[in-house]
């Protein structure tokens, strides 16, 4: 009996660690435990124009070439019921007007949305910045989204020039759209 025993036991050991090393490689290929908030290179990846109605009905064209000398974009995608994305709404909010003086495009890209819970959180947030909707979901595709929110900051020609996926403070969304403004030749490569 004790062998009987003692072979259950190993069985019953060996089940769990098999068990163990699954759940383990399945969450660290979903990047469970990951941090995966954070800038990335965009590598001057050249990112699809694209139209979509606004909010207040009127269309919100994003091209490579959007008028002769045409300046940074910086494209959010966003949806109302995203903690990180309510957090992160008043900063955009407040450096807007700023960077739109210095010729800078903002766009706010909602999805996975409903209209109406997009409207009401526009309103409750008092948000002025190009707000639209990606009802078929071609854009967060062609861009890549998987999770929100995410943002891309696009130089002219819509080159992107970095990105940033999850909860940005207004010092790093400072830092940077005034890259941007910067040639891409001048960078450091991301050394601080």
């Amino acid at each position: 009996m004790n062998t009987s025993r003692a072979r259950l036991l190993t069985a019953g050991i060996g089940l769990l660690l098999v068990l163990f090393i699954s759940t383990l490689a399945f969450a660290i290929s979903r990047g469970i435990g990951s941090n995966a908030d954070g800038r990335s290179d965009g590598q001057g990846r050249q990112m699809p124009p694209f139209t979509l109605a606004q909010f207040d009905g009127q269309p919100f064209e994003l091209t490579s070439a959007s008028g002769a000398g045409s300046g940074p974009v910086f494209v959010y995608f966003w949806a109302s019921w995203c903690i990180p994305c309510q957090a992160e709404a008043p900063i955009i909010q407040k450096v807007w007007p700023e960077y739109e003086r210095r010729g800078y495009r903002f766009v706010g890209v909602n999805i996975w949305d409903a209209e109406s819970d997009a409207r009401r959180f526009i309103a409750q947030q008092k948000l002025t910045f190009p707000l639209v909707a990606d009802t078929d979901g071609r854009v967060y595709v062609d861009y890549g989204v998987a999770a929100l929110p995410d943002s891309y900051f696009l130089e002219p020609g819509l080159r992107a020039r970095a990105r940033y996926q999850g909860a940005i403070t207004e010092a790093t969304l400072r830092q940077l759209l005034d890259e941007l403004a910067q040639p891409a030749s001048g960078r450091t490569g991301g050394a601080s």
